[in-house]
């Protein structure tokens, strides 16, 4: 034995980390794989025979201060990108996962992704397409409505009477109350429905052109008729009781009314 420890003095082992009397730790040393001389592990060479230390390991199971020459810090050539774990301690070597810190895996893509776009995306097509065909699809079918129906429709809330027919083709159905002409237009009108409500007095009329004069004159009081045509909403008028819903229309009992 021809250590000794550095408190005591006491002989030791070459490769004791402690002092068997004092209990003093020891400085680590590295045998030479060689000569198996004993060298302090902060050594780069053998002070024996001067073999290269760097892959011999201190007795304390640390790694030795030699650095990597610059053949091993080259790296290896290949396209793939190269992820570099770092220890978590400096000097001390760590296995499994607990050696290395921050080193996360790249993420793998779920499979069937790709397909499951391509069906959400199905789907959503078909939707829109349903929406377009339900908003815009059947927009040329009129809407059946009886004349007393309609007036009553305006009585409960006009703003909502207005946004039911206003600008949409009606099927309009109810008897000739009374025949008439507009005061401002050589038009005629077909009274089909007139109540009072709370002071107001809401009415259904037809406007037919001047040049379809003959329909108006072969219909009497109490006639049935069938009206299409397009709805104009509330029309205003100088008496502001007065409440007029008027149809536009293109035909009346299967004869061209515009």
């Amino acid at each position: 034995m021809s250590k000794k420890c550095k408190q005591c003095g006491c002989e030791l082992e070459d490769d004791a980390l402690f002092c068997v009397q004092c209990g003093a730790k020891q400085d680590p040393v590295v045998k030479c794989p060689k000569c198996g001389h004993v060298n302090p592990a902060d050594n780069d060479f053998c002070t024996e025979c001067g073999t290269r230390l760097k892959e011999a390991k201190p007795a304390d199971g640390t790694t030795g201060g030699t650095q990597p020459s610059a053949e091993s810090q080259q790296a290896p050539e290949t396209s793939a990108e190269v992820v570099v774990a770092e220890p978590v301690d400096e000097g001390k070597s760590g296995g499994g996962n607990g050696g290395f810190q921050n080193f996360q895996m790249p993420p793998v893509p779920p499979e069937g992704n790709g397909k499951k776009k391509k069906i959400l995306a199905i789907l959503g097509a078909i939707v829109v397409a349903l929406g377009l065909f339900f908003a815009f699809g059947d927009s040329s079918k009129p809407i059946e409505v009886k004349s007393g129906e309609m007036v009553n429709d305006y009585i409960r809330d006009q703003s909502a009477g207005d946004k039911k027919y206003k600008d949409k083709t009606v099927q309009l159905s109810g008897k000739v109350k009374w025949k008439g002409q507009f005061n401002n237009s050589q038009n005629y009108s077909i009274t089909l429905e007139s109540k009072n409500n709370g002071g107001k007095t809401y009415q259904v009329l037809v406007d037919v052109p001047a040049k379809r004069a003959s329909i108006v004159n072969g219909l009497k009081t109490g006639d049935f008729v069938n009206v299409k045509g397009k709805c104009m909403g509330i029309v205003k008028q100088k008496d502001p009781t007065q409440i007029s819903v008027q149809i536009k229309s293109t035909k009346i009992n299967d004869q061209d009314a515009d």
